[in-house]
């Protein structure tokens, strides 16, 4: 990790727009920067690599200066690799492609769109297109697909453990648990109230 120019030299904290050289200060300063700036509106695209670096640079702009930046080193966690750098875009122009010719899974129901979503989701995820923040980035990439799809998804329904589990298992092509998860999140369709 010496070599890795995200971090302060000799440490695995990464460099931060706050100066903070503590990791647990600086994942309460992250969240609770992030969680203000998820109370604005989330940058909206149209599902490709713009689009997730908007939403990145949004949530993340107050703590890092790279905030919306393809990340340029090969990162692992948790035993699992993410797609090297070299193939960052190739992998979101793969993903976007797909939304595209799934019509952004408008139609589905709730069951179908999980699917389709976990195989989309399960996919950004590989490629892992920035040094930190992938995974609240992604939520709210998907809660945008969600939406224009016809579906209300609640962030609140996801399980952190499971959710965890289903992007490890993700990342090496099984998208069920991810698809449960999603399922288990979605309260409904949109306009269904207006009916009583």
């Amino acid at each position: 990790m010496s070599d890795d120019p995200y971090v302060y030299p000799g440490t695995f904290i990464l460099r931060n727009r706050l100066g903070i050289t503590d990791r647990n200060a600086l994942d309460r300063a992250e969240r609770r920067l992030v969680v203000q700036r998820t109370r604005q509106r989330i940058p909206t695209g149209d599902f490709n690599l713009a689009h997730l670096k908007a939403i990145h640079r949004h949530l993340f702009q107050d703590v890092y200066d790279w905030a919306g930046e393809v990340r340029t080193v090969e990162i692992a966690k948790g035993g699992s690799d993410f797609m090297p750098c070299r193939f960052i875009e190739n992998g979101m122009n793969d993903v976007h492609r797909r939304v595209v010719e799934s019509g952004y899974f408008a139609g589905l129901s709730p069951v179908d769109f999980a699917a389709g979503a976990a195989a989309i989701l399960g996919d950004v995820n590989h490629v892992h297109p920035f040094r930190e923040g992938n995974g609240r980035t992604q939520l709210y990439y998907l809660k945008q697909l969600a939406t224009r799809a016809g579906h209300e998804f609640d962030l609140r329904k996801l399980d952190p453990i499971a959710w965890i589990h289903a992007s490890i298992v993700a990342n090496r092509g099984d998208y069920g648990a991810m698809g449960v998860c999603i399922a288990e999140a979605i309260s409904g369709r949109h306009g269904q109230e207006e009916g009583g």
